[in-house]
């Protein structure tokens, strides 16, 4: 039986044959896009609420009607589900470029749809990112991108204190061996992407990583 070091240096392995297509290059149309990552639990929502700049999801809001988002998390096939959450992302990133915000925070990103694919294999990421290459040159892409780090206890924790939806749908992919894999995902991803960002939010309270993050897009914000 393979050992958890092992299944994780295996995935390891598989992601790093891997290679982003390149996406369009940002441009100043619109607002500067910061987008906040990292897995379930981990206090995106709760940070973008409390950052002093407008904030919004990364999947434009029609994407998530209650029985169509609940159909295309549990019950559809994994690249219609991928398409679905991707396409909502590139009509959010398409919206946001006629708002006058000079900023605006987005809770996930295209990001965090290859993070879950990526997770479950290498293999359904190369998938994906081969069906992006041909359009990948018109695919705009968050200026800053700020992966938010917790261990699975605490972000096991946090679902725990969710109620409804929310919280079942968190639940899905909340065990150490997933989060492990996705917590690769964006190693990989900050070694493909210069803007990919880290920071350590496990013991910190709210108001300190509010400030920490604030600082951080502060230091890398045109505005």
């Amino acid at each position: 039986m393979t050992s958890p070091a092992n299944e994780r240096e295996i995935h390891r392995l598989g992601l790093s044959r891997l290679v982003l297509p390149s996406f369009a290059t940002p441009d100043s149309t619109g607002p500067f896009i910061v987008a906040l990552e990292g897995p379930n639990g981990v206090g995106k929502t709760t940070l973008a609420r409390a950052l002093q700049f407008p904030h919004c999801l990364g999947t434009d809001e029609a994407w998530f009607t209650e029985p169509f988002k609940l159909r295309m998390i549990r019950e559809a096939e994994w690249f219609a589900s991928a398409m679905f959450f991707l396409s909502g992302c590139f009509e959010q990133m398409r919206v946001l470029r006629s708002r006058q915000d000079k900023l605006v925070v987005m809770d996930r990103s295209l990001w965090s749809t290859l993070a879950v694919h990526g997770a479950y294999s290498p293999e359904r990421l190369e998938l994906l990112l081969a069906m992006l290459r041909p359009v990948a040159g018109q695919i705009r892409v968050p200026h800053l991108t700020i992966v938010l780090e917790a261990s699975i206890t605490t972000c096991q924790s946090r679902i725990g204190k969710k109620t409804g939806t929310a919280r079942v749908l968190d639940e899905l992919t909340a065990n150490a061996a997933f989060h492990a894999r996705e917590q690769e995902f964006y190693r990989w991803l900050s070694r493909q992407r210069s803007e990919v960002r880290f920071l350590d939010v496990d013991q910190a309270a709210p108001g300190v990583v509010a400030l920490q993050a604030h600082n951080l897009i502060r230091q890398h914000a045109p505005c």
